[in-house]
């Protein structure tokens, strides 16, 4: 039997479903989405109800969102059993994130709802980046895993590998409060910073392997320091440069394309450490031949 919350009176402004009701929290006199299981079923517009915080599962205040009409609307058109598919996923990973841009409800259940669409109809779509989602975002993943098995459960539906990487790619940009857009942008450029690197050695670096692990984390730590104009010191840059010159300008050359791609201004230091790791698949790809 579960604990009694604390109670409090909203006056509903609007049933969206029979989970989600848009209404007026009465002590604070601030509209409020109010998301729960059965928080609409039997309810009507105007009527004034005491809710149990125990029966709300997600709340957000209307005032945060300055198109919350867009947004309340998007909500009551989705697929209720989906949309209490994702937010059992959203308090899941809230549990470990702590609390998650308010907006991931509409654009994952959108999303996962497409996704059902396309496996009825036999066209599962692949996910380029999912060897360096799994790398860069390894929370965000392990959630995706389990999101899968409540879509499962709750909808009979099995997702594929590819789908669970979309869904960390949509928790991440939840936490960081950027458009799914933007992450894609951001996991793009490292990706092609390895095609750089594959190219210039002709050498198809190992997804699954250390290495891969290993240079993807490197790319993304000079990638997030030199946006936040952390200052890097490389006490071998001098030496790198003359031993290492092959990797050294392959180095260079990620560095221009990071520079034109996304304005991102790589020093000299990082440079000369990248090429430390360029220089080591370099050697593997030698040994290999």
């Amino acid at each position: 039997m579960s604990s009694l919350g604390k109670k409090n009176s909203y006056q509903i402004q609007k049933v969206m479903n029979n989970n989600v009701i848009l209404a007026v929290d009465l002590k604070t006199n601030r509209e409020m989405v109010l998301i729960g299981k059965g928080l609409g079923f039997g309810k009507k517009d105007r009527m004034i109800v005491s809710l149990d915080d125990n029966e709300i599962e997600k709340s957000f205040q209307t005032a945060q969102n300055k198109d919350m009409d867009d947004y309340v609307a998007m909500l009551s058109q989705r697929d209720e059993e989906v949309l209490d598919a994702i937010k059992d996923i959203i308090l899941l990973a809230e549990k470990t994130f702590g609390k998650l841009n308010d907006h991931l409800l509409v654009v994952l259940t959108d999303h996962v709802e497409f996704a059902i669409k396309r496996i009825k109809m036999g066209m599962e779509i692949d996910n380029p980046f999912l060897q360096e989602i799994k790398v860069l975002y390894p929370q965000e993943y392990e959630i995706g895993i389990k999101g899968a098995e409540i879509i499962k459960k709750r909808l009979d539906i099995e997702i594929s590998e590819d789908e669970i990487g979309f869904i960390a790619l949509y928790l991440y940009s939840a936490r960081q409060n950027k458009t799914i857009g933007e992450t894609v942008k951001d996991t793009r450029l490292l990706r092609e910073a390895v095609e750089i690197i594959e190219k210039a050695l002709n050498y198809r670096i190992d997804p699954e392997g250390l290495d891969y692990i290993r240079l993807i984390n490197h790319l993304n730590y000079t990638v997030t320091s030199a946006r936040d104009k952390r200052s890097i010191k490389n006490p071998l840059l001098d030496t790198v440069s003359k031993r290492f010159k092959f990797s050294f300008e392959i180095a260079r050359k990620i560095a221009s394309h990071f520079e034109q791609n996304q304005n991102i201004k790589i020093s000299e230091d990082a440079i000369g450490f990248m090429a430390i790791h360029i220089e080591r698949i370099r050697q593997l790809a030698e040994m290999k031949d």
